[in-house]
């Protein structure tokens, strides 16, 4: 049995993916026979009040962490006040977050064999090689995104002393693991060009709980309460972030103004909502709506009741992630259209599966164009569909992604 210590900024009940994907790998690696201890925060990315009425999911100054035992996973969480969109707010929220989860892993968790952390943001790499140093254990490091590329190339980062300096740190941390997991073939190859030995890196995908979300009859309830039913619907769901360029999907609805049966929703909270929610206040369109993120209850008739799922990118930004949304949208049977560069592993992913289409980003006439022939071929939309989700049964499930996990954990610690 292999003692793993996970770090991650997020963890469940939050909403956002990366907290569901790392709940479920703490959870698939304690079903492997693993004794895995898991360090995070209190739930702050739009906690419910249900969510909030536990007294394990708060914290506070007095009360700096709590502790629990929770699918067999024993999980301390830290204080974390709710998620702040200023950059210098955020930063601050880090390095608490550090200093407290460091403090823990050498005062209140046995000694690791296995160093987990996630990232973004990398500061939590340096977090992994002192607990490492300090408890001894392997350092893995899990990357969700190539960081510092995607403040680089947002421009948070501008000055190039800084960018010099956080290069320099993400080398560091990639130089002092044991082995780097990655959630894309594309990110260990640019890996490798940036020097990291090969035979440290594994690929281990985002994934879904394909006992979880399934395709479904599209008139449900979430179709029912929103209006939606006998429409052909264009469901973003996730992030409402700096890197998707949702405004562009403002321009894309005013090309089906002329057609009630399009409806375009938008789901979800992030740093550019509120400039979203102001274009449409000022906009005349009437086929666009925003809701906030919805119960986990609801995901799956979320899903259900979209034609297709939409994943907007800013030119470039494909290169740095890839959308979680992808894989859960294809698990429910749904075609995926994606604005993404046609080397990276979002476009490669959908291409390999025929599970949607892949356009050029920023281009609000390729996504008019795409969603109209989705619009005018539903037995190609029901096809890619099907493929999508034969692809993540094959590929990219809970079990199969897992397992990935387990082997790489195995191998690293008793290396």
């Amino acid at each position: 049995m292999t003692n793993i210590l996970m770090l991650t900024l997020v963890y469940g009940p939050d909403t956002v993916s990366t907290a569901n994907m790392m709940t479920d790998i703490a959870h698939g690696l304690s079903d492997k026979g693993h004794n895995v201890t898991v360090l995070t925060s209190v739930p702050h990315y739009n906690p419910s009040k249900e969510v909030l009425a536990n007294p394990v999911m708060r914290s506070s100054w007095r009360k700096p962490f709590t502790e629990s035992i929770e699918h067999g996973v024993r999980v301390l969480r830290v204080f974390m006040p709710p998620k702040r969109h200023k950059i210098w707010a955020r930063a601050f929220d880090y390095i608490i977050f550090q200093a407290l989860t460091t403090i823990l892993a050498v005062y209140k968790v046995a000694r690791p064999d296995v160093v987990f952390v996630t990232s973004p943001p990398i500061t939590l790499g340096i977090s992994g090689v002192l607990i490492s140093w300090l408890r001894g254990g392997r350092f893995v490091y899990d990357v969700r995104e190539l960081w510092p590329d995607v403040p680089v190339r947002m421009g948070l980062f501008r000055n190039p002393l800084l960018v010099k300096f956080v290069y320099w740190l993400e080398d560091f941390v990639y130089k002092k693991t044991a082995g780097i997991s990655s959630i894309a073939r594309s990110f260990n190859d640019t890996l490798v060009e940036r020097g990291v030995p090969s035979k440290k890196l594994y690929f281990t995908p985002n994934f879904v709980d394909v006992d979880f979300i399934i395709p479904s009859e599209s008139k449900n309830e979430f179709s029912s309460v929103h209006g939606l039913n006998n429409k052909f619907v264009v469901l973003y769901a996730g992030n409402v972030g700096l890197t998707q360029g949702l405004e562009i999907l403002l321009e894309v609805a005013y090309g089906f103004t002329d057609n009630d049966d399009i409806q375009f929703v938008v789901v979800g909270d992030g740093a550019a909502r509120k400039s979203l929610e102001n274009a449409l206040a000022n906009s005349t369109l009437n086929n666009f709506r925003m809701l906030p993120f919805q119960p986990i209850r609801i995901v799956n008739s979320m899903y259900a009741a979209s034609d297709v799922c939409i994943v907007p990118l800013l030119r470039g930004f494909s290169y740095d992630t890839v959308p979680s949304k992808i894989y859960t949208a294809m698990a429910a049977g749904r075609p995926v259209l994606a604005s993404a560069e046609t080397d990276s592993e979002t476009a490669m992913l959908i291409n390999e599966s025929s599970a949607g289409v892949c356009v050029e980003p920023e281009s609000t006439v390729a996504l008019t164009e795409a969603i109209a022939f989705l619009y005018e071929n539903p037995k190609r939309v029901v096809h890619m569909g099907d493929n999508g989700r034969k692809w993540i049964e094959k590929y990219y499930s809970r079990s199969v992604v897992i397992n990935a996990y387990d082997e790489m954990v195995r191998e690293i610690a008793v290396y």
